[in-house]
């Protein structure tokens, strides 16, 4: 009963189709130079920006230098807006939103839009190549794979896009929202849903392999927040995601069997990353916590209190988690024992998950500042006022820093 609930959709992908929707909306200069696949079977790369925090284990944020002081705006584009009905209230949706991280390769940045529009953009001159429009909001992280473009939407459909043109492959209606952004590893894609549902699926044809339900769909005081609306961590056999009831689940990647829950106690749109035997969330404002898991059996092995609750996804780095939270503070702690390093003041609350490249921390706030600290003693190196809410995680690539504001502008930094 409880996974009726879950939402209609179907299992069953639909192939691109000449129709209207499953075209780009424009497109300029033909179709992208995208150099033959090159990164196996795997959406994780040291060279490009693949998929949400780098990697299907979340512990990759790009390649520097960093610029020591503020940075100045090589390119930035407007995107459109889109106006819509809010509880019967008129809003606008613009720009990038939670988590609204871009992608990057071969010289191209990929990049969806509260305003319902994906974006392919040249990443050194900010010329737009094409444009997809889909018909809601696009909140999730795109996935990049065999030069495929992967995401879902608030229309509840996870698409499959050919990144040299813009055009659908295939797309699948989960039932429900998606705020998760998907991972490939081995040759599999992974991706978790508001309609309560892991999935594993095929990615060239959308096909599905297993889905297991984590339930969590109970319509709760938060509007537009239920199931899963983590990012899935995976490695090897391990499938790791977070719900709104507080549990975060190990499934078996292969048969999407359940391992282990654990509880965090709270919402928990925090993804979870993985880094030595360990794998760590962090829940809100009914439990704000950082939590570190044992991989193997579930148990706790630490958790760190603030207030007000954590909507990021930590970084990870050299044996020490960075995390900026809800209390207008950003945390550095050991990894291994949750002990302080730093805690900084950075004056107002923030969702944006930090990229960590060449000894600096990068994130965003919402005052719509971009925040550069000092990875060793979370010292302020630079900030960048750039407006808007700045709820999105920046990438670095070749000591550019692309990041979206829910101002309705995409920028290029460095």
């Amino acid at each position: 009963m409880r996974e009726a609930l879950a939402g209609r959709g179907s299992d069953t992908p639909v192939k691109g189709t000449k129709k209207s929707r499953d075209l780009p909306e424009e497109t300029h200069g033909g179709p992208l130079d995208l150099k033959p696949w090159r990164y196996g079977d795997s959406s994780a790369a040291t060279d490009a920006m693949l998929t949400f925090r780098g990697n299907p284990t979340h512990t990759f944020y790009g390649t520097g230098p960093v610029p020591e002081k503020e940075p100045e705006i090589l390119w930035k584009y407007r995107m459109e807006d889109f106006e819509s009905l809010y509880y019967g209230t008129p809003h606008v949706w613009a720009g990038t939103g939670w988590t609204g991280q871009a992608a990057y390769l071969d010289g191209y940045v990929f990049i969806g839009s509260q305003g319902r529009s994906f974006y392919a953009f040249e990443a050194e001159t900010g010329k737009l190549r094409w444009r997809f429009q889909s018909s809601r909001q696009i909140k999730s992280s795109v996935c990049l794979y065999d030069n495929k473009l992967y995401f879902g939407s608030v229309d509840d459909w996870l698409r499959c896009l050919d990144a040299r043109t813009g055009e659908v492959v295939w797309r699948v209606n989960t039932g429900r929202d998606l705020d998760s952004s998907a991972c490939v590893v081995g040759g599999k894609l992974y991706i978790a849903g508001e309609n309560g549902h892991a999935r594993c699926l095929d990615p060239q044809t959308g096909e599905l392999h297993w889905k297991y339900f984590v339930g969590a769909i109970n319509r709760g005081r938060k509007t537009g927040s239920y199931g899963s609306e983590t990012s899935p961590a995976v490695i090897g056999d391990e499938y790791y995601t977070a719900t709104y009831d507080g549990e975060l689940f190990r499934l078996n990647a292969q048969t999407g069997e359940k391992v282990w829950v654990a509880k965090t106690g709270g919402d928990t749109d925090s993804s979870p990353v993985i880094w030595e035997d360990f794998v760590y969330t962090a829940a809100e404002e009914e439990s704000p916590k950082i939590f570190c898991f044992a991989r193997e059996d579930g148990k706790k092995v630490w958790e760190y209190k603030s207030r007000r609750g954590f909507w990021a996804t930590p970084a990870i780095v050299d044996g020490t988690l960075y995390m900026p939270g809800d209390f207008n503070r950003c945390y550095a702690l050991d990894a291994r024992t949750g002990e302080e390093k730093w805690v900084t003041h950075i004056e107002t609350k923030s969702w944006s998950s930090p990229a960590a490249v060449d000894g600096k921390l990068i994130f965003g706030d919402f005052r719509g500042r971009l925040w550069c600290l000092d990875q060793k003693t979370g010292a302020e190196v630079w900030k960048k006022k750039l407006g808007g809410h700045l709820h999105s995680a920046p990438i670095v690539m070749n000591g550019r820093i692309y990041v979206g504001t829910a101002a309705g502008t995409f920028y290029c930094l460095g």
